[in-house]
């Protein structure tokens, strides 16, 4: 059995330059093709050893392929292999204008609920969290290019703001469509 060195990056193991902006299906194609040679189900019959190790790299190669199709978790790995130690416990951001765009994003939310058209509401806070989303990725690209590291942290983590707003909002449009 082949063994993957464990100590290498996500990039490196889906063989990918270390960049933000990565072709989500190059990176599809390479978790399939190394799922096709660790995947669990092909050593059925290999010795428990072996049996151990396939699982243990098949779950590294799904960490890795979760870590880089997601931009926020792309973002902060990034990072991380910069150097920089991430504790979601105490970072915030002290930016707090961004912080009442987020109150007042999450009062629009609710304000769907009362909406003549709620989907067509929430439909226009999808795109302004898009392209929020957008704008903070391209803040971070910037950022990590020019070494900024801790300006690149603060995009991430506005980032990462605007991830939970938008699963809050498709979690809503879930309840509006069932209701």
């Amino acid at each position: 059995m082949q063994i993957l060195d464990l100590k290498q990056s996500y990039f490196e193991l889906f063989g990918l330059d270390l960049t933000f902006e990565i072709d989500l299906k190059r990176l599809s194609s390479a978790q399939q093709r190394l799922q096709a040679v660790y995947h669990p189900d092909r050593f059925v019959n290999a010795s428990e050893q072996d049996k151990r190790l396939s699982v243990q790299q098949a779950s590294w190669i799904n960490e890795a392929f979760e870590t880089l199709s997601k931009p926020v978790k792309r973002a902060r790995y990034m990072l991380e292999l910069s150097g920089l130690e991430l504790n979601d416990e105490s970072e915030t951001t002290s930016d707090t204008t961004f912080l009442m765009e987020q109150i007042a994003l999450r009062e629009e939310i609710e304000e769907c609920r009362t909406n003549a058209d709620p989907l067509g509401c929430c439909d226009h806070i999808m795109d302004k969290l898009r392209s929020k989303a957008d704008q903070f990725g391209s803040e971070f690209i910037a950022n990590f290019d020019q070494g900024q590291l801790d300006d690149a942290r603060i995009s991430s983590r506005k980032m990462q703001f605007i991830q939970r707003i938008l699963e809050q909002l498709i979690d809503f449009q879930l309840e509006l469509e069932e209701g």
